[in-house]
């Protein structure tokens, strides 16, 4: 990301310079100023969704004839999402279970791989199915089918997985498809574990420095996922991470806007509350992937104002916050922000959901920015580890946090 050089009163820009180049998002490009980022014009589809549309029809195999339009398969697909969640009872409590959570969500996300690891498929099952049916949240809102993916998705193994641990965890999960064949669940798992791979695989550097064989191995983690999905979409029983799942492939395929926007607006008619798939959206819509400038705090006010309180608050501050890093075209956008909704959105999240180390660094850094001395203390109060992806350098973080634990001036 391009991270500006500025002296800081609180997070107020004074002065400000920007590198031409400094980007370190996980998938796309560098750019500055004109320049078309790299990563938009990028094909990296194995056969493409022009494959796809066979896939739907009478199994799901990753060969198909390529001969097909992408046309022709973005519409098979899209058949399929809208019809994943037809019938669906969609009626739900706002907040799910309104006990406040009290578990971390890196600590049940451990939990759930250490089990997937001892191949307790039986148990996995169950914490799955009632994780679905009591839509639970851990500590910060995290919903617990999420960290459940993501503790399944990692392989338990100390420093970077290599591609043998990940076809030992793909082994496994596969093990457990077969004991459970009209469980969505281990094909959830095993989505989330390609998609893994596919990040894993293409490493962090800029799009110029990724080799041949990652863009390979990142392209057949993104299609090995769809695959997965359409497969899993036969089944009776559903899953709200199949939606938040598909929209990662969508986003990784380089889906049009429409398209994309037309998935979301089915995902969250599927499961309202379900409040990482604005977080997906959000991130598509940044004007370093998909969006325009002021476009994702336009998409905050649409969602917060057909939204009841406190879900409307709550979720203006999930969308916005995205914006809380130390970037150029996030600290650009972050000032319009309504700083009331921003604050009232963390006050609800925190009273029913408790405070999370990430959402206290968020906050932390967005009342910093609006230069809330009181409230930027509070939430550096809580925070009990930096978060790198939103402060960057220690530096920034020591400096925000002295100018809130300072005496009022």
């Amino acid at each position: 990301m391009l991270r500006p050089n500025c002296s800081l009163v609180g997070l107020v820009r004074i002065g400000c310079t920007y590198p031409s180049v400094q980007y370190r998002g996980v998938i796309r490009g560098a750019y500055s100023g004109s320049m078309v980022n790299q990563y938009k014009h990028i094909p990296f589809r194995i056969a493409g969704l022009a494959a796809l549309a066979v896939l739907i029809a009478d199994g799901v195999s990753c060969q198909g004839p390529e001969t097909k339009s992408r046309a022709d398969g973005l519409d098979a697909v899209m058949k399929v999402v809208h019809e994943y969640g037809r019938g669906r009872d969609t009626g739900m409590a706002a907040t799910g279970n309104t006990t406040k959570p009290d578990e971390d969500d890196a600590v049940y996300s451990a939990r759930i791989g250490k089990l997937l690891a001892q191949e307790e498929f039986a148990q996995l099952e169950k914490i799955a199915q009632k994780d679905r049916s009591e839509r639970g949240h851990l500590i910060g809102g995290v919903w617990k089918i999420v960290a459940f993916y993501d503790g399944a998705a990692k392989p338990l193994v100390s420093g970077k997985p290599t591609d043998s641990d990940y076809k030992q965890q793909v082994a496994r999960i596969k093990k457990w498809q077969a004991r459970y064949p009209d469980s969505t669940t281990p094909r959830i798992a095993l989505a989330s574990v390609y998609l893994e791979y596919a990040f894993n695989a293409r490493g962090t550097d800029l799009a110029d420095k990724v080799s041949d064989a990652q863009w390979e191995d990142y392209r057949g983690g993104t299609a090995e996922t769809m695959a997965v999905l359409l497969d899993a979409s036969k089944l009776k029983e559903k899953d709200p991470t199949w939606y938040y799942a598909m929209l990662q492939v969508a986003h990784n395929d380089g889906w049009d806007k429409a398209h994309f926007r037309e998935l979301f607006d089915q995902a969250i008619a599927f499961e309202p509350g379900f409040y990482h798939y604005y977080r997906k959206y959000a991130n598509y819509i940044l004007p370093q992937w998909y969006g325009e400038p002021g476009e994702l705090l336009e998409f905050a006010e649409e969602i917060s104002e057909r939204t009841p309180e406190p879900n409307g608050s709550m979720a203006y501050f999930w969308i916005v916050s995205s914006l809380a890093c130390y970037c150029q075209d996030e600290m650009q956008a972050l000032p319009e922000a309504s700083y009331p909704k921003l604050k009232q959105g963390y006050k609800d999240v925190t009273r029913l959901f408790g405070t999370s180390n990430l959402n206290a660094n968020r906050f932390a850094f967005m009342a910093a920015t609006f230069k809330d001395q009181a409230s930027a203390h509070e939430a550096f109060s809580a925070i009990a580890s930096m978060d790198n992806e939103i402060w960057y350098m220690d530096q920034i973080f020591v400096g925000a946090r002295n100018w809130a634990d300072a005496p009022p001036q």
